[in-house]
């Protein structure tokens, strides 16, 4: 490791994979039916009220792919012009990538974390297919919480913090769901960054219908994680494109054969607009003690964002309270990739609003979370220090 093994870090995005269990241990019987896990041609695959899902190929994770192991490509050292899948290295899945084991404990010493938010992986795949029955993707992630708080729990031990889910669908089930998450503990909590989607149609994360969950959860100290996932809005580029069969597709995330999909990155825009939506439509103002955190969604839909925000308050300044700028940099924190230059974000919003994460155990992070002190050369080792640990610390307020 770059890093001395006796340095103690705080990561900001570590995760598990999850059994079939961790949705159906705690759903009520009425809705078991409704996500089950098939056999189809030997291998097992996800089913969602009767719809085949492919988003995760292997959603059982019996074998995954080994840490780290998508780093080159994503650096873009790539001569050779390797599909994403020929960097993946498989592995058979290990207990300690599921539960808390005394090895994964090890593995936190020997990475040199003295702590992490823990999330989950499959997860991401239930609020984007499930617009359509709003109560049964409620009754999921309540389970999913459950699990979580049985097998990882909500920092109790000092070292892993999972990340409760909510989704904002019905927003009246949300707050139940945010005062069961206050109720237990926990000090962050994990929303999709994108549109609220539901029966009567899509809503804005900056609409007020929500503010008596980040009333809640400000008035307890509790940080909202954004952290990258089905973003609801890539299956437009399954529309461009048909199978051998004629048909269109699934948006599957790993396939990355689409140069339109890989230049426009709408994880990138859906981001941006979800900071700006909270930003301007006055979510901040409203609720002053209110933190949020951005995690591996990188940062470079910042900037665009950024200008255009400076731009938009030159022009119209009274449509403000404050101006934005001023409004992210005491609300939120960032969490670059690994493969991006860190010197304008720290001109923006400043040393102290930005976190280190590893990714850990996914292939897109590094085998070896210390070495993300490799990003921070030419730092001081009071922002090296900031950066990979005390400024989580003071966020989660250990």
């Amino acid at each position: 490791m770059s890093a001395s093994a006796a340095a103690r870090y705080f990561d900001c995005d570590n995760h598990f994979y999850e059994s079939p269990e961790s949705f159906l241990r705690y759903l009520p019987e009425r809705y078991k039916k409704a996500l089950r896990f098939i056999e189809i041609d030997g291998k097992t695959k996800m089913l969602v009220n009767g719809k085949l899902s492919d988003y995760i190929p292997n959603p059982t994770f019996d074998v995954v792919a080994a840490p780290g192991s998508t780093v080159e490509y994503l650096k873009g050292n790539n001569p050779e012009g390797k599909s994403f899948r020929d960097f993946m290295v498989v592995e058979r899945c290990i207990p300690e990538y599921r539960v808390k084991t005394e090895k994964r404990y090890q593995l936190l010493e020997e990475h040199g974390l003295c702590g992490t938010l823990m999330f989950p992986t499959l997860a991401s795949v239930v609020e984007g297919h499930m617009y359509e029955d709003p109560d049964l993707c409620h009754a999921i992630i309540h389970s999913l919480n459950q699990w979580m708080l049985d097998e990882w729990g909500f920092g109790e031990d000092g070292k892993f913090f999972a990340t409760p889910v909510i989704t904002l669908m019905d927003a009246d089930k949300a707050l139940e769901e945010a005062k069961w998450i206050v109720s237990k503990g926990s000090k962050v909590v994990l929303m999709r960054p994108s549109f609220v989607p539901g029966i009567h149609g899509c809503r804005g994360m900056g609409s007020a219908e929500f503010d008596p969950i980040y009333a809640l959860l400000a008035a307890n100290d509790i940080i909202i994680a954004f952290h990258n996932s089905d973003n609801g809005v890539h299956d437009m580029y399954e529309r461009h494109q048909r199978s051998e069969e004629g048909h269109q597709g699934e948006y599957q995330p790993f396939k990355k054969t689409d140069p339109l999909e890989l230049v426009m990155d709408l994880n990138q825009a859906t981001v941006g607009h979800n900071l700006a939506g909270l930003v301007c439509h006055g979510v901040f103002d409203r609720h002053p003690n209110l933190k949020v955190c951005y995690v591996e969604t990188g940062v470079a839909w910042l900037y665009p964002l950024w200008d255009r925000m400076e731009h938009v308050y030159k022009m119209a300044p009274q449509l403000f309270k404050r101006h934005p700028h001023d409004v992210i940099r005491e609300h939120v924190w960032f969490h670059p990739h690994f493969e991006e230059n860190l010197d304008r974000l720290v001109k923006l919003v400043g040393v102290d609003r930005i976190i280190f994460g590893s990714d850990w155990p996914h292939p897109e992070g590094l085998a070896r979370p210390g070495d993300w002190l490799e990003c921070l050369e030419g730092m001081s080792e009071v922002d090296k220090d900031k950066i990979m640990r005390t400024n989580m610390l003071k966020l989660l307020q250990l």
